[in-house]
């Protein structure tokens, strides 16, 4: 290993993949030091099914090369739970929502237009410069949830449809959570969304050479280098980029205030469901409940996701044997109004979703950190 290095990435999910394959497009010398590769996108032992990133939407345009689509979700495969009532999307009580869910609607299609123009600016600016640009974004991100449904008064078929499918991919409340993640969560009512595998080796194959499993303990600034400790080695660089989870590179970073960070348990199970979730792939559940969601896998296996407490699984399966259990905390920062500059100077940037939470918005702050370094003298 060099002495000096020009750049170092630190963490190897999506977003510091996409800076390292964006820096070894441009021929620059840098170094990935991760202790794993992938980080949230988890997937089981055997490769088969996802733990952490569970579906990608089709206009994840950077991400899509990387991946392989599976089946489709479809609104018709979700349940609905709350307390002992349970229920499906398309049934007669829809009719009273109509209305509600034409205008979501109508908002998703400007949110989407305005989002997808945020990721091909993000590319070349900050996320914060690029969101605090866009007026109708930047109202959305600094905007209440709650307080926008009301202003849109979609309070009722919010209450009994959107509230469940926000609680099982964003393991928070509305009254947690600020209007623009409300609205980019329901994307996919107006775009198809799919499961997927992730191509990995496709991805780091060109600059694997390149990448260190190692674990980073310390970092330290000195006479205009980056000194990085290992378990096991040193490193000094002139650029360094930070794409670990926020809690940990804030330190570094000196990050004062992030967005709180939600987390969630999950259990890879073999069972056999009982009847009132078994009747449909998806089941989400509600609030104040423990447990967020349950997927069929198709293959006799299934995937349970609570917040803290283990649920009694006797409730939901006549038979089953817990596979794997994981926890991620943080799984995401996605409740609050506070943007953080990408760009923390002296060479630093950070990268990662501690602004928006995402697959395609991750890669993207990828990309706009490699381009900081490749345009810098």
């Amino acid at each position: 290993m060099k002495e000096t290095i020009e750049t170092v990435i630190i963490g190897a999910g999506i977003s510091g993949l996409a800076c390292a394959q964006m820096l070894h497009k441009h021929d620059k010398d840098f170094l990935l030091i991760s202790k794993d590769i992938g980080g949230r996108i988890l997937t089981s032992k055997d490769g088969s099914s996802n733990y952490g990133a569970f579906f990608v939407c089709s206009d994840y345009y950077n991400f899509l090369p990387y991946v392989k689509l599976h089946s489709q979700i479809k609104l018709s495969d979700f349940c609905f739970h709350d307390n002992t009532k349970t229920y499906v999307l398309y049934e007669t009580k829809l009719v009273k929502y109509l209305f509600q869910f034409i205008r979501v609607k109508k908002i998703l299609k400007k949110f989407r237009k305005s989002l997808r123009i945020l990721r091909r600016t993000c590319e070349t600016i900050s996320q914060k410069e690029a969101i605090k640009e866009d007026p109708f974004l930047h109202n959305l991100y600094m905007q209440d949830a709650i307080d926008f449904i009301k202003q849109q008064k979609i309070q009722s078929g919010t209450n009994v449809y959107l509230s469940k499918a926000l609680y099982s991919t964003t393991f928070s409340t509305v009254h947690q959570m600020n209007a623009f993640s409300f609205l980019q969560y329901l994307i996919p009512l107006i775009t198809p969304i799919y499961t997927f595998s992730f191509k990995k080796e496709k991805m780091i194959k060109p600059f694997e050479d390149k990448i260190l499993i190692e674990t980073v303990t310390d970092i330290y600034y000195k006479n205009k280098l980056y000194n990085i400790k290992m378990d096991n080695d040193f490193i000094s660089c002139k650029n360094i980029v930070l794409a670990t989870q926020i809690d940990w590179s804030k330190k570094y970073a000196k990050v004062k205030k992030t967005n709180k960070p939600v987390s969630t348990n999950m259990l890879h199970i073999k069972g056999t469901p009982k009847s009132f979730v078994d009747h449909k792939k998806y089941q989400l559940f509600s609030p104040p409940s423990n447990v967020q969601a349950m997927a069929d896998l198709q293959d006799g296996t299934y995937l349970f996701y609570y917040k803290d407490k283990h649920p009694n699984l006797n409730d939901y399966f006549t038979k089953h044997k817990i596979i794997a259990h994981h926890f991620w905390n943080p799984a995401g920062a996605i409740n609050g109004h506070n943007l953080i500059e990408s760009n923390r100077g002296n060479n630093m940037y950070l990268i990662g979703d501690f602004n928006i939470v995402g697959l395609e918005e991750a890669f993207v702050t990828g990309i706009y950190g490699a381009n900081q370094i490749i345009q810098s003298k």
